[in-house]
């Protein structure tokens, strides 16, 4: 877990342009999904307003940054083979992805329902 952790801060850091560790605030957050599924998230909130946040998702390291949300906060990955989303309000969360190309018929929801309290 601890080089996961180290792996997430060092792909957040390129996402919110290299700011110095001391100048992070990381929040690790746990949610309980629809069926029990568990979804871990950090947040790497930058002390000049920046955010990313890191989770596992399909078996793999997604690393997120913060996009513009009418309501709630929402993250988006960049690169791949696709886009994944994390769209959080209050203490709900919901994960879903968007293939690339001619696979992009609509965004799949992933993680629904997902709560920390």
């Amino acid at each position: 877990m601890k080089a996961v952790k180290s792996l997430a801060c060092a792909a957040v850091l390129a996402l919110v342009g290299g700011a110095a560790l001391a100048e992070i605030d990381i929040l690790p957050v746990t949610f309980i999904c629809q069926n029990d599924a568990p979804l871990q998230i950090a947040y790497f909130n930058g002390s000049d307003g920046s955010s990313a946040a890191a989770m596992m998702v399909d078996n793999q390291l997604v690393t997120l940054r913060q996009v513009e949300s009418g309501s709630g906060i929402r993250y988006e990955s960049s690169g791949g083979e696709g886009t994944y989303f994390l769209r959080s309000k209050g203490w709900d969360a919901t994960v879903s992805y968007l293939a690339a190309g001619e696979d992009a018929a609509s965004e799949q929801i992933i993680l629904d329902s997902c709560v920390s309290r």
